[in-house]
């Protein structure tokens, strides 16, 4: 335990609350670089370093935000945390509506699951959509305690086993800026949003949408907002070293990566065969710590954990989110991911409304009205 300022922070819960803000960041998109390919690497040098900065900086304000709120009114399920923020009209509807969202996100990290089998074993989608179906029915019967303790352990190890691939790309090839940049004016590959501001700001705010009842619940876990901010700063710092660290692996094979569902497993796999089945490996486990959250969060919303319904509803998702594993996986990050994101700007909007609530609060030296009343 050390102390920053007037607050005793816990290392071990700094560094549980950053692993699974990473790991739940990282999923099917990032570790596979097909989000990073269609958010950064497809904007050329300047506009990604742009992209990246909007979400680092906007991504620690929200999340930090959504945290301290389960951290104050102690949210241990995460089904008050729209209401918490939004209020109670705005946030009941949001607590209803998002866990669809929620359900299409966890689709998509089946159909990723499903790539990287088809892509690196040359098996059927269905496949790898099943094991993963089987993982996540699994831990999710076992309880929230479990998934966090799963997630914080996994996270850091991924971003560091993506960089080390991408340090590793980097020495045996060629990074051509100029190269990377033309290509991006002259080609017109897929990007995830009609310009770069847009792209940034929608890549943050799906935290909002899609992470704010586990984020939630994870603030009601530290025993002060310092703790809080430490864990989302480290955890913010680590995923942008290895955004960006698999962005210039990605521009450095531009052309290539661009034909693959799964351009990170494609770089991994030219390394050698023996690092494309480890990173194979890895991107499992990406996809797993990502699907595992979405899945509880949906479920959760509507039956308590633990309950039989619960555990039957649970098993309803998994079964319909392999059926919509055949979707391509290229398809559902296009559209699921900036639409999840632009509905994330309306929670952006009580965030900054709470937070000049709370500067007025300072300086008035009044307490901050609950949002719910």
């Amino acid at each position: 335990m050390i102390r920053i300022g007037n607050s005793e922070v816990r290392i071990s819960m700094v560094i549980k609350l950053a692993g699974s803000f990473c790991a739940f960041l990282i999923g099917a998109g990032f570790a596979s670089g097909q989000e990073l390919m269609q958010y950064f690497t497809n904007y050329g040098l300047a506009k990604c370093v742009g992209v990246l900065l909007i979400n680092c900086i906007l991504g620690a304000w929200t999340c930090t935000a959504v945290m301290n709120i389960g951290n104050e009114q102690k949210d241990v399920r995460g089904l008050d945390c729209y209401t918490n923020l939004c209020g109670k009209y705005v946030g009941t509807a949001l607590s209803w509506f998002i866990p669809i969202f929620m359900f299409l996100t966890f689709v998509q990290m089946m159909s990723g699951f499903g790539a990287t089998f088809n892509q690196y074993f040359g098996v059927n989608n269905w496949i790898g959509a099943g094991i993963l179906a089987a993982a996540c029915l699994v831990i999710c019967l076992l309880g929230l305690n479990k998934i966090i303790d799963t997630l914080g352990f996994v996270g850091p190890c991924i971003i560091i086993i993506a960089i080390v691939l991408a340090i590793a790309v980097l020495a045996t090839h060629d990074l051509d800026i100029g190269r990377w940049n033309d290509f991006v004016a002259t080609e017109h590959p897929l990007t995830a949003a009609g310009n770069w501001v847009g792209a940034g700001i929608s890549y943050a705010l799906w935290n909002i949408c899609m992470c704010m009842p586990f984020l939630s619940v994870m603030g009601s876990k530290a025993q002060n907002k310092t703790e809080v901010a430490t864990g989302v700063i480290l955890g913010n710092v680590l995923f942008s070293i290895g955004a960006f660290m698999l962005v210039l692996a990605e521009a450095s094979q531009i052309e290539a990566v661009q034909n693959f569902e799964i351009p990170a497993l494609h770089m991994a796999n030219e390394l050698s065969p023996a690092f494309g089945f480890i990173y194979a490996i890895v991107l499992s486990f990406a996809i797993f710590t990502t699907a595992i959250p979405l899945l509880w969060s949906s479920a959760a919303r509507i039956f308590p954990e633990g309950s039989g319904k619960y555990k039957i509803l649970v098993t309803i998702l998994i079964i319909a989110g392999v059926f919509g594993s055949y979707i391509p996986f290229h398809y559902l990050v296009n559209i699921i991911e900036p639409m999840v994101g632009y509905v994330g700007i309306l929670g952006w909007l009580f965030i900054i409304w709470r937070d000049i609530k709370l500067v007025k609060g300072h300086f008035a030296k009044d307490k901050l009205p609950d949002p719910k009343e």
